[in-house]
């Protein structure tokens, strides 16, 4: 399995049930590395990827309780839902970095990086971030 995870400087992923932002380059390399695969995610999330290209992504499934019916081949976007019940099936894990600080009440556990390694990073422009960062983490 796949997750997809967006993070300020703080590892703050939302803040009074909102995510901190959001930017389109981002989805569009979400969209770019589940090619071929499942691509699940709330409702809440699903909103964002609307009259987006979907490229050959298998299938976009929002469901409120993606995580556990989500499959060993799969990839989830996650934006307030806590990854460590499905952490020991996670192969990989891309987090992306605004590169910026945001208030925030619902944070990223870093203890889950145990066990992964860093593949690669990658900077990149965004639609509404001068660089967002994202990180490759695999087992």
């Amino acid at each position: 399995m796949k997750l997809f995870i967006c993070v300020e400087d703080n590892g703050g992923t939302m803040f009074n049930r909102r995510r901190l932002s959001m930017d389109s380059a981002v989805r569009e390399k979400i969209l770019e590395a589940s090619r071929g695969r499942r691509l699940l995610m709330s409702h809440y999330s699903r909103k964002q990827f609307d009259g987006m290209e979907t490229g050959s992504v298998t299938e976009i499934l929002a469901d409120d309780d993606f995580l556990s019916k989500a499959q060993s081949g799969d990839a989830c976007f996650l934006e307030g839902q806590d990854p460590a019940a499905v952490f020991g099936d996670v192969t990989e894990l891309v987090l992306f970095r605004w590169n910026r600080r945001y208030p925030a009440d619902q944070y990223f556990d870093k203890g889950l990086l145990k066990g992964l390694s860093l593949k690669r990073t990658e900077e990149f422009p965004g639609s509404s971030h001068e660089t967002i960062t994202m990180e490759v983490y695999g087992r």
